[in-house]
């Protein structure tokens, strides 16, 4: 997500702020804004109002089957886990009360968190530990169909999480146990630093089971069809033109969410969301290529690198992309240095391996990307020889592939860009652009009904893993049938060594290599950046680095 996330989390050409918030607000029209010196809040004598912009519609409500950015957004306000990230990006109890008893129980740790006694849904119903069982059994289950983040499950390692999943024994079988109401026990089968970054992803949140089984099939579909435990609910939802979030009564920390209510609107146009804010409709806007130029130098302009990377997804079940040559070639035959320069021009820049720069340490200390150095770069002369032996070893002259891509009027200058570069270098090539809006996307990359893919990845936690385990054969997220056995057992190896953090570093270095050097099964395109204009009176307006991009309930409008 970013990836986070992963998210996962399938993403389109443009950037973070202007594909999933692009902007805020503290009152809107002129005339809400004189309605806001109400006094409605004690640390504020004006209404606590935000309006966002974003570019998609929500694409499902279900937290174990969602795995696109767009929703875990949304996930992150109205729903809630064990852990959440608060506005300095630290990983703080939620549902949890501090942090668990852990217990080494032969070769498992077992451990025993205390929830919060005062949680409920909002249709008063108290929030339990049978919720996140319930919940939890459900995503490894192979019965349910969409949990492809249920691989989640084996990586943190729940005791018999891949058993389940791969049908060799029964959902209630899952390491996770209702002690009474109020306290959780998880058993996992080996020590895992960053247990914390999973429990506060959307996937491992709890469901209510009365309610979800009342409502069967159309559970997530409507505002009513769904029931929430974070700091606000869904008031109303506007099927592909917005919704509305308002402070959620129920909630247990209530009187610490500042915002009484949050209006989004799904607006595809980057122009319209500039006259927006310039207008003063809307306080904060995501910009890209000549606008950064035209605004870097006002006082509301921000910039930063993040840490999602971007990269063409190749189906190797297409018989020309299979070849090993070909995608390399592809990988390596357009100039990503120009286009994050030209076309981007936003902080972005170029990706040269699958694990962002600024992310991660290995255990000695180093920078996990400048640990392994640049594994694919632009090289003209090297993707034409790759070319003309991928043709060879096919024996054909010309290959015509389709490049499916995000359907934003921002997009189609961007993945023109790449493909008219693609064609002109390597003789032979034509290509195709599909632009389809984001739900359509992804049902497509889940059916392998594509050939090459614009996507990315945000993290889901802080650790290379959650890049680098979405592409074992049979993974949810390896929506593109790559398999190589020997990437499968460096992958696996890495998981059980988490008490040798500087051999677990080289199988996930060496791993890196063959999945983009050798396999070439990505080609890269480039690490994120972020240029925006934000009004200083949004308080603690900020973009988490893994996971969810952002938690409304830290945030508040400071009266200017």
């Amino acid at each position: 997500m970013k990836g986070k996330a992963k998210w996962s989390i399938l993403l389109s050409l443009l950037l973070v702020f202007s594909l999933v918030l692009a902007a805020c607000s503290s009152g809107g029209s002129s005339s809400d804004k004189k309605d806001n010196k109400t006094k409605t809040s004690s640390n504020d004598n004006y209404k606590q109002v935000m309006n966002l912009a974003e570019t998609e519609e929500i694409p499902t409500m279900n937290t174990t089957i969602a795995d696109d950015q767009v929703s875990f957004i949304v996930f992150n306000q109205v729903y809630e886990g064990l852990y959440t990230m608060n506005e300095k990006d630290e990983l703080v109890p939620a549902l949890a009360v501090g942090d668990p008893q852990i217990e080494k129980q032969g070769s498992d740790y077992v451990y025993t968190f205390k929830l919060q006694p005062n949680a409920k849904w909002s249709n008063g119903d108290p929030v339990t530990a049978n919720d996140f069982v319930y919940a939890w059994q459900k995503v490894v289950d192979p019965k349910t169909k969409g949990a492809s983040y249920n691989y989640l499950f084996p990586t943190l390692g729940i005791k018999n999480a891949q058993e389940i999943i791969d049908g060799k024994m029964p959902p209630d079988q899952l390491g996770v146990k209702a002690v009474d109401d109020h306290t959780l026990e998880v058993t996992l089968t080996k020590e895992v630093p960053y247990y914390k970054s999973l429990f506060a992803f959307p996937t491992f949140f709890p469901q209510n089971k009365k309610f979800v089984e009342s409502q069967g099939k159309n559970y997530g579909l409507e505002v009513e069809n769904c029931v929430f435990n974070g700091p606000y609910v869904l008031d109303s939802w506007d099927h592909n033109e917005g919704w509305v979030y308002k402070k959620n009564p129920t909630y247990w920390d209530k009187d610490n969410v500042h915002i009484d209510q949050i209006n989004v609107k799904v607006v595809k146009d980057l122009q319209a969301r500039i006259n927006l804010y310039m207008g003063g409709k809307i306080d904060a806007v995501g910009l890209s290529k000549n606008w950064v130029a035209k605004y870097s130098d006002r006082d509301d302009f921000r910039k930063k690198l993040g840490t999602s990377v971007y990269y063409f997804k190749f189906n190797e079940k297409n018989k020309y992309l299979k070849n090993p040559n070909i995608r390399k070639a592809i990988s390596m035959g357009w100039d990503r240095q120009a286009y994050v320069d030209k076309l981007l021009n936003n902080g972005s820049v170029v990706a040269t391996g699958l694990i962002p720069g600024g992310f991660v340490k290995t255990a000695d200390g180093k920078d996990f990307r400048e640990a392994n150095g640049d594994l694919q770069n632009y090289d003209l002369e090297k993707a034409k020889e790759y070319w003309q032996k991928g043709l060879d070893e096919l024996g054909v002259k010309n290959v015509e592939l389709e490049i499916l891509a995000y359907d934003g009027p921002d997009y189609k200058q961007n993945i023109t860009y790449i493909a008219n570069q693609l064609q002109k270098n390597l003789p032979g090539l034509k290509l195709k652009i599909n632009q389809q809006e984001f739900k359509v996307m992804l049902d497509l990359e889940d059916n392998l009904k594509y050939d090459i893919a614009t996507a990315g990845w945000g993290p889901d936690y802080q650790d290379p893993m959650t890049f680098l385990d979405m592409f074992t054969t049979g993974n949810g997220n390896n929506q593109m049938a790559y398999s190589n056995p020997e990437y499968d057992k460096l992958i696996k190896e890495a998981g059980e060594k988490a008490d040798d953090p500087a051999a677990r570093d080289q199988l996930l270095l060496q791993a890196e290599k063959i999945l983009i050097q050798d396999d070439a099964a990505l080609g890269l395109m480039y690490q994120n950046g972020g240029a925006s204009l934000v009004q200083p009176y949004l308080v603690n307006f900020a973009s988490h680095p893994f996971g969810p991009d952002y938690s409304f309930k830290f945030m508040s409008v400071k009266k200017h």
